[in-house]
């Protein structure tokens, strides 16, 4: 059938007029208290949190507006309709939008070839895919890989200099410069090593298949099964798209084509309907016409739900998923994570009331869309977002974040902690997301099945502790920064003496806890209790992250004995998960013994956040296990 498919495309691309919908001729060009001396550091370092971000946004941002318009074709086009068809792939029903966000994922990455959408690229990709023979579209992410292949090519022909800098620079290459004599041998020799290249030339195998039309067609599985067989296979385009409109003569169009029959246990008449719908579609695409692409696409989604709607996802769950992707997945909420930060740092270092509760306003309002971002991913999926690394990033920065409001509001806010557990999760929801937002080709978010041995109880038990417990851990670092920032700036070796938790209940001498409010203070001895605040503030973080550490990892034993038949197997992830405990564990001693308390409570908070983050990323990313997202 593919090949039948192939023919078809062909004959079509014969038939067409080649200069209404040519590609741009130059399409590959397109794919690119204030304290006395210390107040002005002080400033310094909100200046710097609040420009930091600003900055590396910029700086990612302003790239994509250097992109020419896209051209006029697709720009008139209207391609809505067919978010409402549904596509069956892998075992998911998803909208034929975030489907073929996926495709082109695999193809370019995080890059627009020439600002198309991915709607129409993936559809232009397999009506018309000579115009991307020689089109900077194939994404590769490894610099060594493309600073490799572009020196062999400029070896061999001088004149790609100013093409192969673009590559350099975005990454984007086209299928006939990686078919070449003199790249297809370097790619050969780099499949071999394991270590560094092997997986970025997988990679480019993958989109090259995934750009072949054959491909792109058999996976629009968009006819739901007959309404006797709900639970049975979703068909293909290909199986019905050579049956004539009418059942008793045969059209002219299709004379020399191979004969189709109908699907079984659906009606034939929608089915001969659909297949003229999809024709049409492909003719007046390639003929550039505008109006017949989108009146084909009204009719063509409109027939294959009717087919059996009640085997169709609601059209209100497509059209939420197709918006959610068209959003970024709302991960541009680190934005008002960052506003939050820098509103809530005056108020905690300056004590200004009308920060403090501007601060805590825009931070429950980042809360608010975040959680609707998680909430709206769970619809969509059908499952909690915690099986994949973007799903885990962020659902455990919104499990830090709802930490952070329940201690506020239930007793911090009443205290000298009040603002500083949301300063930290407002930085640790602000990397989440950045990160999420920045780098999608590490954090991929796109709506996958689970893996078999996650459909578990144990999922939405053990999973859910380890990164709330890790969420926790980041912001534990975020408060130790500040700690150790005060000390640069000439703060005393101080240290919350009753710890984290017991700063809160346990009263010193003078009856009176360190959560107590003192605004009768000298500005001395506040500047002092603010750096004993914050290494309660640590102590606090680190004693919670430190007890669900320990749970989850004894969590995943039980579950590791239930699906794999043993409770530890000294897999890299179980590894690291004991070692960031570990290395709490020597915190509580070294808080009994050391003399500097505060200092050392910073450096193992570092510490134990790095080897979290090297756990998370390292191990995801580079060294292979049963527990990898990657």
């Amino acid at each position: 059938m593919r090949d039948c498919g192939h023919r078809y495309g062909v004959r079509v691309l014969r038939q067409a007029r080649p200069q209404a919908a040519a590609a741009p001729r130059d399409l590959r060009s397109h794919a690119r208290s204030r304290w006395n001396g210390d107040d002005l550091v002080i400033r310094c370092l909100i200046q710097f949190v609040t420009i930091l971000p600003l900055v590396l946004g910029g700086a990612t941002v302003a790239a994509p507006q250097e992109v020419e318009a896209p051209p006029s074709f697709h720009e008139q086009l209207d391609l809505a309709p067919l978010g409402a068809m549904a596509v069956h792939v892998q075992g998911r029903i998803k909208s034929f939008g975030s489907h073929a966000n996926a495709m082109m994922d695999a193809v370019s990455g995080p890059r627009s070839i020439a600002g198309q959408s991915p709607t129409f690229t993936y559809l232009d990709m397999l009506f018309r895919p000579d115009a991307y023979r020689n089109a900077d579209c194939i994404y590769i992410k490894n610099k060594l890989v493309r600073n490799v292949i572009a020196d062999a090519l400029e070896t061999e022909d001088p004149e790609l200099a100013a093409r192969m800098e673009g590559f350099r620079d975005s990454g984007l290459v086209s299928p006939e410069l990686l078919e070449r004599p003199e790249v297809t041998p370097l790619l050969r020799r780099m499949e071999s090593d394991l270590i560094r290249t092997a997986k970025q030339t997988d990679a480019i195998k993958s989109a090259q298949a995934v750009m072949s039309p054959s491909f792109l067609l058999d996976r629009l599985r968009v006819i739901p099964p007959g309404s006797d067989a709900d639970d049975g296979p979703w068909h293909g385009l290909a199986e019905i798209m050579f049956l004539p409109q009418d059942g008793s003569t045969m059209d002219p169009v299709l004379e020399g084509l191979p004969e189709q029959d109908p699907v079984a246990g659906i009606d034939e008449k929608l089915q001969r309907q659909a297949a003229g719908s999809w024709r049409d579609l492909v003719n007046a695409w390639t003929a550039g016409d505008v109006s017949g692409v989108n009146g084909a696409a009204v009719a063509l989604a409109g027939r294959v739900r009717e087919m059996n709607p009640e085997a169709y996802p609601s059209a209100d769950r497509l059209a939420w998923e197709n918006w959610y992707f068209e959003a970024d997945q709302l991960t541009r909420g680190w934005l008002l994570y960052m506003f939050a930060i820098v509103l809530l740092l005056l108020g905690t270092i300056y004590r200004w009331r009308w920060a403090m509760m501007s601060g805590m306003a825009v931070f429950i309002g980042a809360f608010g869309l975040q959680t609707f971002a998680v909430g709206l991913r769970w619809w969509i999926s059908g499952r909690w977002p915690n099986s994949n690394m973007f799903e885990a990033v962020t659902t455990a920065s919104w499990f830090g974040v709802l930490c952070a409001l329940i201690l506020e509001a239930a007793y911090l806010r009443r205290t000298a902690f009040r603002g500083l557990v949301p300063l930290g999760a407002a930085a640790t929801a602000m990397v989440a997301l950045m990160t999420a937002h920045f780098l999608p080709v590490y954090l991929n978010p796109n709506i996958s099945n689970m893996m078999p041995v996650l459909h578990d109880v144990w999922l939405y038990i053990h999973t859910n502790v380890i990164i709330f417990s890790y969420a926790l851990i980041f912001m534990a670092s975020v408060t130790a920064t500040m700690y150790l920032v005060y000390r640069v700036i000439g703060g005393k070796a101080v240290y919350a003496r009753a710890g984290g938790a017991g700063a809160l209940v346990l009263a010193g001498p003078d009856g009176h806890t360190l959560a107590d409010l003192d605004d009768a203070s000298t500005p001395a001895r506040r500047r002092e209790r603010f750096g004993e605040i914050l290494d309660g503030t640590t102590m606090l973080l680190m004693e919670l992250a430190f007890v669900l550490l320990w749970a989850g990892i004894v969590m995943g034993a039980i579950w590791a004995d239930h699906s794999w038949g043993r409770p530890w197997g000294w897999d890299p992830k179980e590894v690291f998960a004991l070692n960031t405990f570990v290395i709490f564990a020597i915190l509580v001693h070294v808080r009994l013994k050391s003399r500097d308390k505060g200092l050392w409570t910073v450096v193992l908070a570092v510490i134990g956040c790095g080897v979290m983050l090297f756990n998370w990323i390292v191990i995801n990313f580079v060294i292979s296990g049963l527990h990898s997202y990657a």
